[in-house]
């Protein structure tokens, strides 16, 4: 295989116009600032732990058919096609 580089062969790039940019209103601004500091307050005002997603995980452990068995073969062959020697 054979490449052959003319540097004349390429077409030179034109420069392109410039392109008109919208600009910003300030009321956009402000109400982007509202929403983002009513996001801010609901954030601090949400709890950290969800009481029923407690409760699930704690009827999970005393179940003893929990995780099934199934599911553990499928986690012991994947485990067992990544282990390296």
């Amino acid at each position: 295989m054979e490449i052959e580089f003319n540097p004349g062969r390429v077409p030179k790039a034109e420069p392109s116009q410039p392109v008109a940019r919208p600009s910003a209103t300030p009321g956009a601004d402000q109400t982007s600032f509202q929403v983002s500091a009513a996001l801010q307050d609901k954030l601090k005002s949400m709890s950290t732990v969800r009481p029923e997603k407690v409760a699930q995980a704690k009827a999970l452990l005393t179940d003893a058919q929990y995780p099934p068995g199934y599911v553990l073969d499928r986690i012991a062959v994947l485990l067992a096609i990544h282990v390296k020697d």
